[in-house]
């Protein structure tokens, strides 16, 4: 039951992102990154991982920015 649904968000998901373009907004507050964060979650639930195809949806680094280690030093350039 839940592939079903995973196929039809995807397949929804997908319609709404390829008639964002052409037509004027279907749905208008459903924004397109909304519908694009959808489709991939969908997507990735199906098996298919997209995310690196897109730059802003790679997967989060195991370092984080709250946690530096000593060795790294914040670099100001000042031009």
């Amino acid at each position: 039951m839940k592939r079903k649904l995973a196929w039809i968000g995807a397949i929804l998901s997908a319609l709404y992102l390829l008639t964002a373009g052409p037509i004027p907004d279907p749905i208008p507050f459903i924004d397109e990154g909304v519908a694009l964060a959808f489709f991939l979650k969908c997507v990735s639930y199906l098996g298919y991982d997209l995310r690196s195809w897109i730059p802003f949806f790679s997967k989060s680094d195991k370092k984080s920015a709250s946690k530096k280690s000593p060795e790294d030093k914040d670099v100001t350039i000042d031009v």
